[in-house]
Order: structure tokens, then C-alpha cells, then sequence
């Protein structure tokens, strides 16, 4: 971990609204994947993930939501306290991080074996990358709803080969 990511973290759930702004503009301006090569220590955002759901519940900065998933999800903190703020991402139709989302339920694929009904209208979603992600959790789910089922028969539909990988993976 990387002492200026430890700092916008801090800054992150600091409670402050100047800080928070100032740690999202920061966590923007990396590189993709960069917390792939330097991620965060998983025990600090543990240990932070109340301050994480207040951040998410004050919805005051513009990619403050998308970060907080991403947080939890790379930390594995996919638990029942997380659960509600994935179902109300899930249900904004106008939710552009769509794809942190479904990779956070994908870290808990149990948790939200139930959300199956959630998934139907996003297996024909614009964004490729949300309909993969679809495939990609409903193959790490054992006990398919059958509106999951509903989903992944959408899904073979799909053109791109990566949802397809995925719909295989399904239908094995």
C-alpha cells in the first residue's frame, strides 16, 4: 500500500466534505488498475467500513458511491451491512457504476443469490461490460433463481465473446 493512497483513504472516510472532495479527484486521477499493482491494505478498509457506508449514505461528491463499492469489494466486505447499498445501485436505472456493482457481488456470490429479478433488465443493458459482469456472477452463483436463468437465456444472445465465456460457464 502506498503511503499518498493510505492518506486519500484517510481523507476518503474522514467525514469531512472539502477532504472527501479532494480524495475523489485524487483516486480519479490514477491510472487504471493501479490499486490492482498497489492495493489498499484489506484490515484498513475493514476497519473503516461504517465510515465507507456514511459516505455512500451522504451521496454529497459526485464518484464518491463508485469508490466506496470498490473500496469494500477489493477489501472482500460483501456482508449483510454492504448488501443494501449494492440492491439500491442495482435499482437506480441511471446508475453509472454499474460494473463495480455487479464485481462487488462477485466477491459474495451467496449474499445475493436473491437479487436475481434485479438482473434481468441489465442482461440487456447497453454497456457490455455491465451484461459480461451479468454472466460473470450469475456462473459464481450455485443456487440460480429463475430469474437468473431468465438472465442468462437473455445473455445468449449477446454478441461480445466475453459474455459469452461466461454464459458457457453457466450452462456447465
Amino acid at each position: 500500500m502506498l503511503k499518498r493512497d493510505k492518506e486519500d483513504f484517510l481523507s476518503f472516510v474522514s467525514g469531512d466534505p472539502a477532504s472527501l472532495t479532494a480524495s475523489v479527484a485524487s483516486l480519479n486521477a490514477r491510472e487504471k488498475g493501479h490499486f490492482e499493482d498497489h492495493p489498499l491494505s484489506a484490515k484498513l478498509i475493514k476497519e473503516n467500513v461504517e465510515e465507507l457506508l456514511a459516505v455512500w449514505s451522504s451521496n454529497s461528491v459526485a464518484g464518491a458511491r463508485d469508490w466506496v463499492l470498490q473500496f469494500v469489494a477489493d477489501a472482500g466486505v460483501a456482508d449483510s451491512r454492504v448488501k443494501p447499498i449494492i440492491i439500491s445501485a442495482l435499482s437506480d436505472k441511471s446508475c453509472d457504476f454499474l460494473p463495480t456493482v455487479l464485481y462487488t457481488m462477485s466477491t459474495s456470490p451467496a449474499l445475493f443469490e436473491d437479487c436475481g429479478d434485479l438482473l434481468i433488465g441489465l442482461a440487456e443493458h447497453p454497456d457490455r461490460e455491465v451484461r459480461w459482469r451479468v454472466a460473470y456472477f450469475i456462473s459464481k452463483v450455485r443456487n440460480r433463481s429463475q430469474s437468473m436463468l431468465s438472465a442468462i437465456e437473455l445473455l445468449k444472445k449477446d454478441r461480445y465473446d466475453t459474455t459469452q465465456v461466461y454464459v458457457r460457464a453457466c450452462c456447465v
